[in-house]
């Protein structure tokens, strides 16, 4: 449980009260913070209600109604709501209640792990490959909620971050990775120009958006969504494998233990072309190990676990390539 300052918690009072109202006849229910953004820590929050037949989450963005950040995620919830309506398998978050300020809205709240709960914790190789074959399956489902459309890859803004990160991290790192930055570099003149599938995407897949149900995949956070290249999607859900230990021989040039890679894409099955896939993949961990390194950042224990970890994938990845 997370603290709420005085005025926080005399808002979120009214905002529960305004929920109860209108949807629960005025029925008590209590409250507690269980998320706080990181980078909006006074404006976005989630609460979760506790009621006597059912709990519910509360997400709040006070900007929300200047931005039309909350009201977008909630037509789209509830749109995505009736495209998964006959997928037994996969679904998204049940929205419930949108604000007459807009400032906040209400969805059922699942207890239950999320797939990064079972990517980082688990000790069963076998359970975790489930975890990412179903995750694929939930994402094929998603990629097809709008028809994709044909769009040439241009991958220079990564190799552009890549060179801009090395300018800020010790120069011992800079010897570490300076030939992957330049393997990379060279990779993305062969594959520029190539045609990809743009598809509406969710924009922030990683495993904590995603609740893994009795039976059923639950999307959830699709504040991010847009049409983007498929592979980026397959990217930020991907990068979790870091927490697996895994010896370098089962470790592909993406970074990622060839198993579970490949049961991800087992049920993914819209047409991804694999050596972008592996480039976006080693791109996106080589520029989150060097933001991690970067002179005067001081890393929790977690980004130190991290940071590690994907040294360690790296250093695997690139003796593929």
């Amino acid at each position: 449980m997370l603290t709420l300052t005085d005025d926080e918690h005399n808002r979120a009072t009214e905002f529960v009260q305004e929920f109860s109202d209108h949807t629960l006849s005025g029925r008590s229910l209590g409250f507690t913070c269980i998320y706080r953004s990181h980078d909006f820590p006074y404006t976005r929050m989630v609460l979760k209600l506790t009621g006597a037949v059912q709990d519910y989450a509360l997400k709040i963005d006070t900007m929300s109604p200047t931005s039309g950040r909350l009201q977008k995620e909630f037509a789209l919830l509830t749109t995505l709501s009736r495209y998964f309506e006959q997928n037994e398998s996969g679904r998204v978050i049940q929205p419930i209640y949108l604000s007459q300020g807009h400032n906040f809205f209400v969805t059922e709240f699942i207890s239950r792990p999320t797939a990064a709960e079972f990517i980082h914790n688990s000790q069963d190789d076998d359970q975790v490959a489930q975890i990412y074959r179903r995750a694929g399956a939930w994402l094929h489902d998603l990629h097809g909620f709008q028809p994709a459309i044909e769009y040439v890859f241009r991958p220079r803004w990564m190799t552009l971050s890549i060179h801009e990160l090395l300018n800020a991290v010790p120069q011992e790192i800079v010897a570490q990775s300076q030939a992957m930055a330049d393997v990379l570099t060279e990779t993305a003149q062969h594959l520029k120009g190539i045609v990809e599938a743009r598809v509406f995407s969710h924009g922030d897949f990683h495993g904590q958006n995603l609740i893994v149900g009795q039976g059923e995949m639950i999307g959830l956070d699709f504040t991010e969504a847009s049409e983007k290249l498929a592979v980026y999607d397959i990217v930020d859900f991907l990068k979790s494998d870091v927490f697996r230990d895994a010896p370098a021989s089962e470790i592909d040039r993406s970074g990622i233990i060839k198993a579970n890679k490949a049961m991800f894409m087992r049920k993914y099955r819209h047409p991804i072309h694999l050596d972008i896939l592996d480039f976006c993949m080693c791109a996106r961990l080589l520029k989150d190990w060097l933001a991690l390194w970067q002179i005067g950042h001081i890393c929790s224990p977690y980004e130190e676990d991290r940071r590690h970890r994907l040294g360690i994938r790296l250093q695997a990845a690139f003796q593929h390539w």
